[in-house]
């Protein structure tokens, strides 16, 4: 009799890191894959499956629009026993502007962890990407509250004068720039905040945030934002990272060895953020 493997979600899966992630975790779980464009999905999910890998699931969809991230979970149970969760959909300020970051990075994030935890695994492990722009984020209470309740119905409209006034005169993309690094600085947060009652239940939720990425998206903010760049030249282990970087670190975060981690961030960043902070000993 065959043994049933466990599904492993991945979200964004046809971004720089999701196509990563999918190949490194797809070694030993069941893949569950979703992303916004279904050509792109469909087309990964068949190199997939001539490589070797099981797809069992594509939920293809915008995580923000209500009842998607339902039907990606349910999707996923359905293939098997549901042990891990990478979620790497998002949005940039090369890529969208700050309305649609918050609804990718804060909306959607919010309707995937309400989606998981309507019937939360015990033996799950959910890992977030975050990013070191949630770290250099400014502390400010008004904010964070907001942030708390992302699916209100006036959340956009409570953060546009925030963010306006947190913009600064060189943000080269304008309110995109605070509205970005807000919405990981919550992602970290929200992490923090869920992690006692997903330990209660047997589960694990972890935040991963990484630095300049030699990723599509990665380029494209470097490109664009002579402050990003900037960053991939100064970082101190002389290199940028890699999509492999993360998948390495997300596999070891998802499996048993790393049990006793949870509502934590782990910063992969080559040293750059303590680097821009100038902690010295």
């Amino acid at each position: 009799m065959a043994v049933e493997r466990p599904v492993a979600v991945v979200t964004g899966a046809c971004g720089g890191m999701g196509r990563a992630i999918a190949r490194q975790l797809g070694r030993r779980y069941d893949l569950s894959l979703s992303d916004v464009s279904v050509l792109r999905l469909e087309a990964f999910a068949e190199t997939l499956r001539e490589e070797g890998y099981v797809v069992s699931a594509l939920t293809p969809g915008d995580i923000a629009e209500p009842g998607v991230a339902a039907e990606q979970v349910a999707a996923a149970r359905a293939a098997g026993p549901l042990r891990a969760v990478a979620h790497t959909a998002g949005v940039s300020p090369a890529l969208g502007p700050w309305d649609a970051i918050l609804r990718a990075n804060v909306m959607g994030t919010e309707r995937l962890l309400l989606a998981l935890e309507d019937g939360l695994e015990s033996g799950l492990a959910m890992v977030m990407i975050a990013s070191v722009a949630g770290h250099f984020a400014d502390k400010v209470a008004e904010v964070d509250a907001i942030m708390t309740a992302p699916l209100s119905p006036d959340f956009l409209q409570r953060m546009k004068p925030h963010l306006e006034t947190l913009t600064k005169a060189e943000d080269q993309f304008g309110v995109s720039q605070p509205a970005y690094a807000q919405s990981k600085r919550a992602v970290i947060r929200n992490c923090e905040g869920r992690a006692p009652a997903w330990a209660d239940r047997g589960a694990r939720i972890i935040t991963l945030s990484p630095g300049l990425m030699w990723t599509p998206m990665g380029r494209a903010e470097a490109d664009a934002n002579p402050a990003a760049a900037r960053l991939g030249q100064n970082t101190p282990i002389g290199r940028w990272g890699t999509s492999l970087d993360i998948a390495n670190a997300i596999d070891f975060l998802v499996s048993d060895v790393a049990g006793f981690i949870s509502g934590t961030d782990l910063r992969i960043d080559g040293a750059v953020t303590p680097a821009v902070r100038g902690v010295v000993f």
